[in-house]
């Protein structure tokens, strides 16, 4: 994974760290729900970040192993679970190659991360091969709709420029499909932000605010629409959803 994803992560390790959106977020909740976690789990969390979704998922299954490019990032999470007296492992590694068996785990997860990804296809072929037959895999990620995925993107690289690419739903069943899961469930969990509340961790200072507030102005009617971009007296304000899916690894590639 490029070194631009590390650094922005480093500098906002601790930011992540204290987000309540990443602590509890609706897909957090609704991830859990579908992943159905029983006692006898074993989980990886991939892009584990500071470790919110494990840390919600520990107490539930048997074995957490939390996966990172950033050490910062890891480092947060092994502090977060000391504090909640829960056992797991770290391991400082990319998404897409994970020094671990094959097989190993009956859950995988990742959760707000896959849009900073060079490589999804080598990131699900890697999922499913740490997984063993029947495992789980369980993903939520910032999505628009086809009609304006293009124009998120590029909202999203002004924030932060290592953001790689969110995929719509459609994008995600595709690809989730061809490295050899099938898909349970894939639901879209919507959610309204006001620009400076969608901007955290990151400060007002730290990017070309007026930028922002140019592609905001330039989204065509159509973009406007799916996403519900407006002007309100408190700012601009639209939807970010998020693609919530949990999928089965199947004995063989399709």
């Amino acid at each position: 994974m490029p070194s631009d994803v590390q650094d922005f992560f480093a500098r906002h390790a601790a930011g992540y760290s204290a987000s309540e959106s990443h602590r509890s977020g609706n897909d957090l909740v609704l991830l859990t729900q579908l992943l159905r976690p029983t006692p006898s789990d074993r989980l990886v969390d991939i892009a584990a970040g500071t470790g919110f979704t494990a840390l919600h998922l520990r107490p539930l299954i048997a074995q957490a192993v939390l996966v990172d490019f950033t050490p910062k990032m890891l480092k947060e999470a092994e502090r977060l679970a000391k504090e909640r007296g829960l056992e797991i492992e770290t391991l400082v590694a990319d998404a897409a190659s994970v020094p671990l068996p094959d097989g190993a785990f009956t859950l995988a997860t990742c959760r707000r991360a896959a849009h900073h990804f060079e490589d999804i296809p080598g990131f699900l072929g890697e999922a499913r091969r740490l997984l063993a037959a029947g495992g789980r895999l369980g993903i939520s990620d910032m999505t628009a709709d086809e009609p304006a995925i293009d124009w998120f993107n590029r909202l999203e690289r002004v924030r932060d420029s290592s953001h790689r690419a969110a995929l719509s739903p459609r994008q995600w069943r595709a690809a989730v499909e061809a490295a050899g899961f099938a898909i349970e469930v894939l639901e879209v969990e919507p959610e309204d932000y006001a620009l400076l509340r969608w901007l955290s961790p990151v400060s007002r200072e730290e990017v070309d605010f007026a930028a922002l507030e140019d592609i905001l102005r330039s989204a065509t009617a159509e973009e406007r629409a799916a996403l519900e971009i407006r002007e309100e007296s408190d700012g601009w304000h639209f939807v970010k959803s998020r693609t919530v899916l949990v999928a089965r690894r199947t004995q063989r590639k399709f």
